[in-house]
C-alpha cells in the first residue's frame, strides 16, 4: 500500500482531468484498478488548479510516454527505491527516496526570459506542495516518516522537455514492511 498511499495523496493536488487521465486504459482486470479510478473520480477540488496534470511512475520509458501527451504544467512523483539497514540489535530501518517535481513543458523556442518566468512560478507551486505536505503532516501516517531534511534542485530535461523544480526527501521507518513479522512466519512454516 505504499505506493498506493503515495498515489491517493498526490492526486488531490493537480487539476482533476489531469488526473482522470492517468487510466489511459479506463478499465482492467486488476480488482485495484476500479477502486483506484473511482477513488480519483471522488476526489474534491483540486489543491492546486495551477498544476493541471499528475504523472506518477518510476520508468523513464512510462513517465516520458505521459508527458509528450501532456501541456503546461505537471506534478511528477517518482517513487524512488528503499534502503534497508538492519543493526545489531536487529532493528530494521526502512528508508524510501522520493522525489515530487513541479514542471512545465517547453517549446524549442523558448527563451530565457520564458524560461525564467516557468522556473519562477514551479518553484512557487512546489513550495505550496510543500507546504501542503507539511500540513497533512499529522493527518497521513506516511508523512509522519518524513525525513527533516530534504533538498529543492532544479529540473531540466531535455527528454521530456519540461523545466522545473524538484523536492527530494527521505521517508524511514521502522521495519516497513513488516519483514520481521513475514520471516518469522516463514521459520514456523506459516504463509
Amino acid at each position: 500500500m505504499i505506493i498506493l498511499d503515495l498515489l491517493k495523496f498526490f492526486a488531490v493536488i493537480p487539476g482533476r482531468n489531469g488526473v482522470n487521465d492517468i487510466f489511459l486504459n479506463g478499465r482492467s482486470k486488476l480488482p485495484q484498478y476500479t477502486e483506484l479510478q473511482e477513488y480519483v473520480r471522488q476526489l474534491p477540488e483540486p489543491v492546486l488548479p495551477g498544476i493541471q496534470s499528475l504523472v506518477f511512475g518510476q520508468s523513464l520509458e512510462a513517465v516520458k510516454r505521459r508527458v509528450d501527451k501532456l501541456s503546461g504544467t505537471y506534478l511528477f512523483v517518482d517513487f524512488g527505491e528503499f534502503d534497508s539497514d538492519r543493526n545489531s540489535n536487529n532493528s530494521i530501518e526502512d528508508t524510501q527516496r522520493l522525489a515530487v517535481t513541479v514542471a512545465t513543458k517547453v517549446t524549442n523556442s523558448a527563451d530565457i526570459v520564458e524560461e525564467v518566468l516557468i522556473s519562477d512560478t514551479a518553484l512557487d507551486l512546489l513550495n505550496h506542495v510543500r507546504a501542503y505536505m507539511l500540513a497533512h503532516k499529522n493527518k497521513e501516517p506516511w508523512l509522519n516518516m518524513l525525513s527533516r531534511k530534504h533538498s529543492i534542485v532544479p529540473f531540466e530535461s531535455k527528454e521530456l522537455n519540461s523545466i522545473g523544480w524538484t523536492l527530494m526527501f527521505d521517508a524511514s521507518a521502522s521495519d516497513w514492511f513488516n519483514l520481521k513479522e513475514i520471516t518469522l512466519s516463514y521459520a514456523n512454516g506459516v504463509q
